[in-house]
């Protein structure tokens, strides 16, 4: 038992779930399909290092990764930005 799929609305924004070992409850402004994706991108980051690393290093690890991905698709948009900006200076 690491990652529990569950994520509970209590209303108002207000969710309870899980993330490795520990459950979380906090409240947000994001619109509920929103929110769960994004809690259940951050469960599946976690999930990919060891459960024997403890919470605060797999949610570190986790992290890091996240920050990579979107580092890369950062790095992406602003070349597919800068092609299509040239392609439209020579025409």
């Amino acid at each position: 038992m690491d990652v529990l799929p569950e994520i509970k609305n209590w209303g108002e924004g207000k969710y309870s779930f899980f993330v490795g070992r520990q459950r979380y409850t906090l409240t947000t402004q994001l619109d509920e399909e929103r929110f769960i994706s994004v809690v259940k991108n951050v469960q599946a980051a976690v999930s990919q290092y060891p459960s024997s690393l403890c919470q605060d290093e797999r949610l570190f690890l986790a992290l890091m990764s996240l920050s990579f991905r979107l580092e890369e698709l950062h790095r992406k948009t602003d070349a597919m930005v800068s092609r299509f900006s040239e392609e439209e200076h020579k025409q």
